[in-house]
């Protein structure tokens, strides 16, 4: 049975603005623009929202929502901006227990992840063999770089494990976790997910942590010898564990 249906590619967060008539007034007479008003977070005037959310909100496609938007904007009545593209997906049929469709869903994403990792990895891993060669060779520089790379993408081709990468430490580090809760002391003004942590912790900077900005703290690329995944599942826990701290000193 099939449970899910994947929709095509889209931008999920929205950021709206206003411009003729009032928010409420518009919501008043449109049931789209209401739900987009109940569940948008306002900034300095404007309208940020997720579109899935919005849609599932009252029942209708995601498309139904872009294109309300566009005909909105081509009345001068907003505009807006869409960021953080996405894959999404539309349950078909509810199973008996969702936990554990989303729990399935959840380890295929990270298994392609973890499959286009390693081909990275070893793209780059091929590239620096070729350039520390220390060979003798009479070939050119150029020509053995060359025999270097297709003997690496046959290797890897041909399934040989001489193709693999040196591997990541896969052990919790006994300093990571004391050193992420630190980094989260020092940054609350900042909202993290384990995957923006382990990216800084690994000195990989992205849209909303720019290498320009983060690259100063004296925890960007600190561990990058820990395997990826194993940063995001210390921050996990240390983001929970944060959380709960907060919570106990608010009561």
């Amino acid at each position: 049975m099939q449970y899910l249906r994947m929709l095509p590619q889209l931008n999920v967060c929205c950021t709206l603005n206003f411009h003729k008539s009032p928010p409420n007034t518009l919501a008043a007479r449109n049931i789209i623009v209401a739900a987009i008003v109940k569940k948008s977070h306002v900034k300095q005037g404007l309208y940020v929202f997720d579109i899935p959310a919005v849609a599932s909100s009252i029942g209708v496609a995601t498309s139904d929502v872009l294109a309300e938007i566009q005909t909105l904007k081509m009345k001068g009545e907003v505009t807006y901006e869409m960021k953080d593209p996405a894959f999404c997906y539309t349950i078909l049929e509810f199973p008996k227990d969702i936990c554990s469709l989303s729990s399935h869903l959840t380890k295929w994403l990270a298994e392609i992840e973890t499959c286009k990792v390693r081909k990275l990895d070893i793209m780059s891993s091929a590239a620096v063999a070729a350039m520390n060669d220390s060979s003798t060779s009479e070939l050119s520089s150029g020509a053995k770089q060359t025999l270097i790379l297709q003997s690496r993408i046959l290797d890897y081709f041909n399934g040989d494990d001489k193709c693999n990468t040196p591997s990541k430490t896969t052990q919790n580090c006994a300093f990571l976790r004391a050193d992420i809760k630190v980094f989260l002391q020092s940054n609350r003004h900042a909202k993290f997910t384990p995957r923006a942590i382990a990216r800084i912790m690994h000195g990989v900077g992205s849209p909303a942590f720019p290498n320009s900005v983060w690259s100063k703290t004296h925890f960007w690329g600190r561990y990058m010898s820990v395997e990826f995944s194993v940063i995001m599942e210390a921050a996990q826990t240390e983001l929970f564990n944060f959380v709960d701290r907060n919570a106990a000193l608010a009561t």
